[in-house]
């Protein structure tokens, strides 16, 4: 055994995988997940005491413009990449479970997560407007996140042929089975 298959065995040991539907899960759950925290937070700086108390019951319309803005996020860009994601983990096949989405998307998700922690310990907090605003942002992005998960879950949720049909790996039902299915 050359030294490159040697360290390619031993990556593969180390590196859990999984199968096309197992990582389609994970995507709609992670997916899920960042969709539920940016709601909760966005929702808890819209109905603060405070913020009912400055616009009555105008919030229920800035809630509708957080909604709207994520609505069109959602169509112009996360549908999209959501689409991407479902498709190179059809063509991945069996592989390592982390690759489910490509390292240029972890990246984004770092970038975004620590974006959301700048501006929760930016100055906008201390004013009003900005608690508004943290909520409007939270709020159109956890919409968007919502909508885009549904293809994940489609994706999830397609009859089995179908989903593998499009897969690089094994075909017949018998390899299928040897591998512990998907």
């Amino acid at each position: 055994m050359t030294a490159p298959d040697s360290t390619r065995s031993v990556r593969r040991r180390l590196v859990p995988h999984a199968g096309i539907r197992v990582q389609l899960v994970a995507a709609a759950l992670l997916w899920l997940v960042g969709t539920s925290i940016l709601l909760v937070r966005g929702v808890m700086y819209i109905v603060a005491p405070e913020e009912y108390a400055r616009f009555g019951y105008w919030i229920v319309l800035i809630a509708l413009v957080a909604v709207a803005i994520g609505l069109i996020k959602a169509r112009l860009i996360l549908i999209k990449y959501a689409n991407k994601a479902v498709l190179r983990i059809r063509t991945r096949g069996h592989a390592s479970f982390f690759g489910l989405f490509a390292p240029s998307s972890w990246l984004f998700i770092v970038v975004m997560m620590g974006g959301g922690v700048l501006l929760r310990q930016s100055a906008l907090v201390d004013s009003w407007w900005g608690r508004t605003l943290l909520g409007i942002v939270y709020i159109a992005v956890g919409t968007a996140l919502a909508i885009a998960d549904v293809v994940f879950w489609r994706a999830v949720l397609a009859p089995g042929p179908a989903a593998s049909a499009t897969s690089t790996g094994p075909q017949r039902p018998e390899e299928t089975a040897a591998r512990g299915g998907d």
